[in-house]
């Protein structure tokens, strides 16, 4: 899959996830292209937070106010630590939303698709793969982990096809919808990933 990324220098101390962020531009994949979050974007973040159906599989967070999507989306959008996109089909629907935490040598990763007209069609795992293929070309990242609960069979799936490996299981890591719930995390490495590139002509 060719990635489009636009990559700049920055002078920054070697080795930090600092040094190259992921670029405030657009990534293109086969079924998606992943665009940069701007302030007319919140209140359809604001509606997909507050009554999406992908909220089911998400680890709990209360409903938020425009105040504090507002917050959010602004942060999002220019911190270098969490790189955030929409994600809009290549007819120009947006449909969820990604992005990456950053730690040292690791990205932690989210997902949502939030329109379900678009589950199970090979969206979600487009997405993920351009952002995983983009956070590798242009961070100093050694791995990019997440986490998922066990019975979301569809992201298991979806996950596993990008590459993804099952590390473990997280005993009653989360409290959600009356009691504790286990997490499954998983990760792929950048030596896992650069063995995913197809070979040179």
């Amino acid at each position: 899959m060719t990635t489009k990324v636009a990559r700049k220098k920055r002078n920054m101390p070697r080795r930090s996830p600092k040094k190259r962020p992921l670029p405030a531009t657009w990534m293109v994949g086969k079924k998606v292209r992943l665009r940069p979050i701007e302030p007319y974007d919140v209140p359809l973040l604001l509606r997909w937070i507050n009554g999406s159906a992908a909220l089911e599989w998400l680890q709990p967070r209360l409903p938020l106010t425009q105040r504090q999507e507002q917050a959010w989306a602004a942060r999002a959008a220019t911190d270098p630590q969490m790189p955030t996109f929409i994600i809009q089909t290549l007819r120009g629907v947006d449909i969820g939303v990604l992005g990456l935490q950053l730690e040292s040598n690791r990205g932690i990763f989210g997902i949502a698709i939030h329109e379900p007209r678009y589950w199970s069609q090979g969206y979600g795992q487009d997405a993920v793969q351009v952002m995983v293929d983009a956070a590798f070309r242009v961070l100093p990242l050694q791995r990019i982990e997440l986490l998922v609960l066990p019975q979301n069979l569809r992201a298991l799936r979806c996950y596993e096809k990008a590459g993804f490996t099952r590390e473990g299981l997280l005993r009653r890591y989360i409290y959600n919808r009356g009691k504790a719930q286990d997490m499954i995390i998983m990760s792929i490495l950048h030596s896992e990933w650069t063995q995913q590139l197809p070979a040179e002509p």
